[in-house]
């Protein structure tokens, strides 16, 4: 009757302590930058987060510059602003990132930014075109009233907030 209470308790503590176990295993590896489901927040995750989940070091450097310079993403789509991003391959790697939950958005100044930077704010190349077409004839963009002459005016609502001069 003793070895059989004695295995019993035996079993249950091993059965305890692989749940212990799991359960540090589970915290450890859990991460502010995972989301519930498992996937990297693409606001915060870092470059090895990427990396480990598979992503390309060049792809994986090109969001991390992206965000930097816009803020972050507002949605997954928005990859697809970034030059080497194109649908196969945004395809392929927005599996691994949960649909950005928030977003905050820096100002640029129209004048000092290249190309890439207007095309990661959402300028099209048509746009881009615009405003550099103004800029050679006229200078520097000096106002709002300026650039809602040059852009759409959704493009320009939706930016205003975010543009220097």
């Amino acid at each position: 009757m003793r070895r059989v209470i004695g295995l019993i308790f035996l079993l249950l503590t091993f059965q305890l302590y692989s749940q212990l176990d799991t359960e540090y295993n589970i915290i450890k590896s859990g991460d502010s930058r995972l989301t519930p489901l498992g996937k990297l927040d693409i606001n915060s995750c870092t470059y090895d987060d990427m990396i480990q989940k598979g992503i390309r070091k060049n792809i994986a450097q090109k969001i991390i510059e992206y965000r930097e310079i816009t803020g972050g993403f507002s949605k997954l789509a928005d990859m697809k602003r970034i030059n080497g991003i194109g649908k196969a391959t945004y395809e392929k790697i927005k599996e691994q990132f949960d649909t950005p939950k928030s977003f905050t958005s820096k100002k640029f100044n129209i004048n000092e930014v290249d190309d890439r930077v207007l095309s990661y704010f959402s300028f099209s190349k048509k746009e881009i075109k615009k405003i550099r077409d103004y800029q050679n004839k006229n200078g520097k963009i000096r106002s709002s009233l300026e650039l809602k002459k040059i852009v759409p005016k959704n493009k320009y609502e939706r930016l205003v907030d975010f543009i220097e001069y």
